[in-house]
């Protein structure tokens, strides 16, 4: 019986060794094929400064620039809210931004762009620092996700997901 065992353990080692090989070199293959371009990477990095820039001039218009305009794109909130369609998020970040005097956002260190087939999946994690209209301040810190898509020749969030981190949850 022993002697039996052996060659099928070396038959199941060959075996796992592989479908190891195999599915790293699948793996290997689809991360190429979900590499952006340059010009891709340049214009994500562009739609995420421009959300920046809005957030801190808490311009509506702006901000909105940003986003689908269309009543299938999503935002959650980071209560867990879900809010569908450019009407609805609009009203949204009206409310989120009239609070304010001024805010500064900034990004923590690197983020991830992935693409998906025509879309890119983005995950980072940022720092609000906001001056209310009460006179008090507060400094948040959030981790995002967000899918992006390109529409009408220029990237937008299709679906935007925020949480704050739970060191800086109010």
């Amino acid at each position: 019986m022993k002697k039996l065992m052996f060659p099928f353990s070396m038959l199941y080692l060959t075996l796992l060794l592989f479908l190891t090989v195999s599915c790293r070199t699948q793996v290997e293959s689809e991360e190429q094929a979900k590499s952006l371009t340059e010009a891709d990477l340049l214009a994500n990095r562009e739609l995420d400064q421009r959300f920046v820039e809005a957030m801190s001039q808490l311009d509506i218009e702006k901000l909105m620039s940003c986003f689908w305009d269309n009543p299938d794109v999503i935002f959650v909130d980071y209560d867990g809210n879900v809010f569908r369609g450019s009407d609805e998020i609009r009203k949204v970040f009206e409310q989120f931004l009239d609070q304010f005097e001024s805010l500064s956002l900034r990004g923590d260190g690197g983020y991830s762009l992935i693409r998906a087939g025509n879309s890119v999946f983005a995950v980072g994690t940022s720092t609000y620092t906001m001056q209310m209209k009460d006179g008090t301040s507060k400094k948040i810190t959030q981790r995002w996700s967000d899918v992006r898509g390109k529409v009408d020749g220029h990237w937008v969030y299709v679906l935007d997901h925020v949480h704050f981190l739970s060191s800086s949850n109010p």
